[in-house]
């Protein structure tokens, strides 16, 4: 796929206001509040690597558990980290039943999604136009994954603690979080991305809200992104 002047543009800023500033500000708290010298960390929604290199620079001896279901972006995952004994990957997805879903491919990789969209939404439009002028659509096509649950994945792995639990999968969330519960009561903090647009039909972030509060979960920080409509938000469990 050759990628269009105005995505190369977007992508290149995305990229260095995420890591010069979105990232910088996400490590600091995260000093603050979670130092593990062994931590166990899972990274839902693994896209092209990002998060997994901000993981191994914060922390010396991580374990990270990487699921990362769209086959071109594992694809790149295996080649970069496939001899790091620290770093286990997985390709599927996690929601809250074991099943068989279609992923929408999103020109821009990291905004591919499970969730259903709103086509109405001016955001949505927005974001075509920018990424795929041509067709006024920013999903090339669709492949089928594999869902899990983090509960079931979490006790097949005989897993104890999960110290870090980050989860960006583009409006699908909720879901991740309702297949969690046995695993959020050992979970320590979760990284959880929200979206502040109209882009998914029946996303509702108050309801992710009301169930983590539900799980024991406290809001430490909101940190929206420059110049887009999301906030990664952190919380931390006051009972674990």
């Amino acid at each position: 796929m050759h990628l269009n002047l105005s995505e190369k543009i977007f992508s290149f800023f995305h990229r260095f206001i995420e890591k010069k500033y979105h990232m910088k500000r996400l490590s600091k708290i995260l000093r603050d509040i979670a130092f593990f010298k062994y931590p166990t960390i899972f990274d839902v929604g693994g896209n092209e690597g990002e998060s997994i290199d901000f993981f191994l620079n914060l922390y010396d001896n991580p374990k990270i558990y990487s699921f990362e279901p769209e086959t071109k972006s594992y694809q790149k995952l295996l080649r970069k980290y496939r001899k790091n004994k620290a770093i286990n990957l997985f390709k599927f997805a996690f929601g809250n039943r074991k099943e068989e879903l279609k992923l929408k491919v999103n020109v821009k990789s990291s905004t591919s999604t499970l969730s259903k969209i709103n086509t109405k939404s001016k955001y949505y439009h927005l974001k075509s136009l920018i990424l795929n002028r041509s067709k006024n659509n920013i999903f090339l096509s669709e492949e089928k994954v594999k869902v899990k649950k983090i509960d079931d994945f979490f006790y097949q792995k005989k897993i104890k603690t999960i110290h870090i639990l980050k989860i960006d999968t583009e409006g699908f969330e909720f879901n991740v979080i309702k297949g969690a519960k046995k695993a959020l009561k050992k979970t320590k903090i979760i990284i959880i991305e929200f979206q502040l647009n109209d882009m998914y039909l029946n996303y509702n972030p108050k309801r992710i809200e009301n169930f983590l509060i539900n799980n024991n979960f406290t809001l430490i920080a909101a940190l929206k992104f420059p110049f887009m409509l999301y906030e990664d938000r952190i919380y931390i469990n006051k009972k674990y």
